[in-house]
């Protein structure tokens, strides 16, 4: 806009200074018509330098810091269309949306070991500080300001865990370094919105060493399930002996039982002939059992049996 100012001036001057030079000469038309001509175009060109050095278009996603004379005056320009000083405020853009800024950060954990990670860090500027920002920092605030704050939050972050910690604990780390990097950062107006831990690095030695931890406790793992798996299948047998011996001992009840049930059948049923058994009827049994070759039966004295012997034909 400066530039279409001085235009118009010159354009203005010149139109005067052929104007003038008409009247020497007598009062040219043609002279006097470029002379009015040059400067009314001089002059159209000043009234857009300064109409357009009036307004300025601040883009979607960033503020507007208003520079007068080299210093920040303290004036943040929103978006869209605004207004300043003609030819003498100038407008610097601040983007205030969404970055990504990556970085590599080398520290050592509490047990010695030493570690490299890399740190992707999600921010964007605090809109109502950019001119604060634009005046302490400049446009280079990013890497003045996160590059030494995520080494040292990573250092002091680290050296509290042990290495094998910040394997198993990733998420814990993540959150107490993306905690201590935000507090850091909103001092200087910068937002820490997400933080991430893309990898962590350690050194051959240990990384041997936590390989060998990892096969020695997948061996005793793989022992305890051995161990597991025989004392499951000796409680099996145990439970199959115990049931058969059970299923044993059932039947062998159920035969005493049984036994039993017989017995006192048939010694129910032998009282019962028994009390039938008069001396008359076995005497009766006993002579009905006799063979018919039989002649002579010799019974000793004192049996109280008292035979009624048939007639003996002559």
């Amino acid at each position: 806009m400066s530039g279409l100012l001085v235009l118009g001036i010159i354009g203005i001057v010149f139109g005067l200074y052929l104007m003038q030079v008409n009247k020497g000469r007598g009062g040219d038309p043609r002279s006097r018509f470029m002379g009015k001509t040059a400067s009314i175009i001089g002059g159209l060109v000043i009234i857009v330098a300064i109409v357009a050095g009036i307004f300025v278009a601040v883009p979607a996603g960033n503020r507007g810091v208003v520079i007068r004379f080299n210093a920040v005056t303290g004036t943040i320009l929103s978006e869209g269309l605004q207004t300043k000083v003609p030819f003498i405020d100038s407008v610097v853009m601040m983007d205030v949306r969404t970055d990504k800024y990556e970085v590599a950060a080398a520290a050592a954990s509490r047990d010695l070991q030493d570690v490299s990670t890399t740190i992707a860090l999600n921010w964007r500027l605090e809109p109502n500080r950019t001119a604060e920002i634009y005046r302490t920092l400049g446009m280079e605030y990013i890497g003045r300001i996160a590059a030494p704050a995520v080494q040292e939050v990573v250092k002091q972050v680290t050296a509290r865990h042990r290495a094998e910690d910040l394997i198993t604990n990733r998420e814990l780390v993540r959150n107490q370094i993306a905690e201590e990097l935000g507090i850091r950062l909103i001092e200087r107006g910068i937002i820490t919105e997400a933080v991430s831990i893309t990898e962590f690095k350690f050194n051959a030695t240990f990384v041997a060493a936590i390989e060998a931890k990892v096969a020695a406790e997948q061996a005793v793992l793989q022992a305890q399930f051995t161990l597991e798996q025989v004392k499951i299948e000796a409680q099996q047998r145990e439970e199959k002996e115990r049931g058969e011996a059970l299923a044993r001992i059932a039947k062998a009840e159920g035969e005493a039982e049984y036994i039993r049930v017989v017995t006192d059948a048939q010694v129910a049923a032998n009282n019962a002939i028994a009390e039938s058994l008069t001396p008359e009827v076995l005497q009766y049994v006993l002579l009905d059992r006799l063979g018919e070759d039989i002649k002579v039966i010799v019974i000793p004295s004192g049996q109280g049996l008292d035979l009624v012997l048939p007639e003996l034909q002559p």
